[in-house]
């Protein structure tokens, strides 16, 4: 696999120089999706695919500015290898590799929706194993999977939404700091960091929520018929359990590995030697059914390294997201 080092160091180089600004974007798109075969199958002329698919790290809908680590947003990456597998007459099943905590609330039914719409078009059995964690949005994601497996020591459920509120007010006030801005509606400035929420505020940031939390319980709904709605509702306080304590309450199918999901998608779609391929932008040699799909989460680094102030540019999120530590 080449890497597109060259052009990007000339442009280094030529935008040191002064001499010229050009745009650079393309350069920074990174390799294509490349499939990559993971266990060879018997067909000699034609072969029978499972295909993986990973849905890891945090979900965004935002695509990396990072100039050296240009990165696809997880809506966008997910409906690329959709439309690859729909192209691909030999992929026979699919098997979404989960490792996520969730993200942000369009970004999980984004790629939620585009599973279900995968599934109609082509009639393909999908199949979830949810690895160390399959929480909120993660959780939120399965369940457009026909079956669910999960490690016996993943991580699941945390169903539930979150909106950060961050008053700076205080703070700001002993420095000598005070905004006021100039609004055309008491509530243009809802969940303001620079002033305290009135609770007239917090009720209606509250209704939002509660919308958000319905559409979720919705989706369990749909996704795990052995469930009423009652009976999640008694789940769904935010709580995470175990991959086994998920089988006891009906949140998953079974306990099981990678390895028994790929025997799951094997047998639901009719087949007896096939070929496991995965979709990745960096090839790596000796790679086999747990080797990473080396394509990097957007929102990953920035979650982990430290909490953005997300009033700044993008605005305050939604989330279907199991982080304790923010």
């Amino acid at each position: 696999m080449r890497y597109p080092l060259a052009p990007l160091f000339l442009a280094f180089v030529v935008l040191s120089s002064g001499c010229i600004v050009i745009p650079i974007g393309d350069l920074l798109r990174g390799p294509e999706l490349t499939e990559q075969v993971l266990v060879e199958g018997a067909g000699f002329f034609s072969q029978e695919k499972i295909a993986i698919v990973d849905v890891d790290g945090v979900i965004s809908g935002e695509e990396s500015s990072s100039l050296l680590l240009p990165r696809e947003n997880s809506v966008a990456e997910i409906k690329a290898k959709l439309s690859l597998l729909r192209r691909d007459p030999e992929v026979k099943a699919v098997v979404l590799r989960i490792s996520s905590p969730g993200g942000e609330v369009t970004a999980c039914d984004v790629i939620h929706h585009e599973l279900q719409r995968f599934k109609k078009q082509t009639g393909i059995p999908v199949v979830a194993s949810i690895g160390d964690q399959g929480a909120s949005g993660g959780y939120y994601i399965a369940m457009a999977a026909d079956v669910i497996l999960a490690s016996p020591t993943g991580i699941v459920g945390s169903i539930g939404v979150l909106l950060q509120h961050l008053d700076v007010s205080g703070l700001l006030g002993k420095v000598g700091v005070s905004f006021s801005p100039i609004k055309s509606a008491d509530k243009k400035d809802l969940n303001s960091p620079f002033r305290p929420m009135t609770n007239d505020e917090r009720a209606v940031l509250q209704r939002l929520v509660d919308d958000m939390y319905n559409r979720f319980l919705d989706v369990i709904v749909e996704g795990r018929p052995g469930l009423t709605r009652d009976e999640i509702l008694k789940l769904a306080d935010g709580r995470v359990v175990s991959g086994v304590e998920a089988v006891k309450l009906k949140l998953v199918d079974q306990t099981g590995y990678l390895a028994d999901a790929i025997d799951e998608a094997v047998r639901r779609a009719g087949i007896e030697s096939p070929t496991i391929v995965r979709y990745t932008r960096i090839l790596k040699r000796g790679a086999n059914i747990y080797s990473e799909s080396e394509t990097p989460n957007p929102g990953a680094t920035e979650f982990q390294l430290g909490l953005k102030v997300p009033w700044v540019g993008s605005g305050p999120k939604l989330l279907y997201l199991w982080q304790p530590d923010l």
